[in-house]
């Protein structure tokens, strides 16, 4: 049985009304762009440090700073040997039977007595921002640090800093993001911790001698 003809009413916008019915619409979808970035995003404490490539690529510092001074949020000028986690707390050196996450806990709380750990999705106290820690195991390790802007940045040990991951995408939340790179592939996610940049012996009077 065919259904009866029906009528189609469009209604036309006046042309008055067609700029404000535009700039809703506009409205609207950047508010739920806005909200859905921000439900992905961890929280920030308002304590996080500016992305500023041009203070960590500069040519007397990249070479010798690596992923661990810049998570801890530290130029030293002059600085002759890498950070390593605990060196400035008496720990051994690193070993690959050594590097894992529990070790590296205990150098970053003791480099940094103030840190503590904590969940993404938690704010950090006033103060602290977050950093993340995963490891290549038996290779390498590496630290990630979120910055004023929501994303995360990071510097692949004497190479430029980058906020982008193994896909050349903007670093969202680095536990779901790429973190296999050309050399190294760090697929152990260890934790996310809350760190106080200023509190941090990480890079002491023992790495000028």
């Amino acid at each position: 049985m065919e259904e009866p003809p029906y009528i189609l009413k469009i209604h036309k916008i006046k042309k008055s009304n067609k700029n404000y019915v535009m700039n809703n619409i506009l409205k609207n979808n950047m508010i739920t762009i806005t909200k859905n970035f921000k439900n992905k995003t961890s929280p920030l404490s308002g304590s996080e440090l500016k992305y500023e490539p041009h203070k960590w690529n500069n040519e007397k510092i990249i070479n010798n700073h690596n992923c661990y001074s810049y998570a801890m949020g530290k130029i030293v000028h002059k600085l002759k040997d890498k950070a390593q986690p605990g060196y400035a707390s008496g720990f051994n050196y690193l070993t690959n039977t050594n590097m894992n996450c529990k070790n590296m806990k205990k150098r970053l709380l003791k480099d940094n007595p103030a840190s503590y750990i904590e969940k993404f999705s938690n704010r950090c106290m006033p103060g602290f921002y977050k950093v993340f820690l995963a490891l290549d195991i038996g290779n390498d390790y590496h630290w990630w640090r979120q910055d004023k802007s929501s994303y995360w940045s990071h510097k692949p040990g004497s190479t430029k800093i980058s906020n982008k991951d193994g896909n050349n995408k903007l670093i969202i939340n680095p536990l779901k993001s790429s973190r296999n790179f050309k050399h190294r592939n760090y697929n152990k996610a260890c934790f996310y911790a809350c760190i106080q940049s200023d509190l941090s012996r990480t890079l002491d009077d023992i790495y000028k001698k």
